[in-house]
């Protein structure tokens, strides 16, 4: 269990993506092996019919499960948006470095400026 100790908002977000494709890999290796192994059982004349309902609608779930995650993952990944995430944590970064705490509220604009994504950062309040 050492393996997870870290939390996750230590990481940065490529950092955090990297993990999420990790898992989100491992995830489909385990699924695929799930699928062989249903159709291992359903092709078996002596297979439990019961077992084989539980595990056909286990698998429905996480394949579902699998297909959202991987949707949003794919999703944010999208260039535009990877970025404007990453300025982001940049900037709140910047705030806190600068006044040695972090912005509690904070107002963030984005704006598509001759053909770049510019943020423009406000913080409001802060944590004691």
């Amino acid at each position: 269990m050492d393996k997870y100790k870290e939390t996750l908002h230590d990481l940065t977000w490529p950092e955090l993506l990297q993990h999420v494709s990790a898992v989100l890999a491992r995830d489909q290796k385990t699924l695929e092996s799930n699928v062989n192994y249903y159709k291992k059982l359903f092709n078996d004349s002596n297979a439990d019919k019961d077992q084989l309902n539980r595990l056909f609608d286990k698998l429905q779930l996480d394949k579902l499960r699998y297909n959202y995650f991987s949707e949003l993952f794919f999703r944010i990944e999208e260039h535009n948006y990877k970025f404007m995430i990453m300025q982001l944590e940049s900037c709140i970064k910047q705030e806190t470095d600068l006044q040695n705490r972090t912005p509690k509220d904070w107002v963030a604009t984005v704006r598509f400026e001759n053909g770049q994504i510019q943020m423009y950062f406000m913080a409001l309040s802060y944590y004691q």
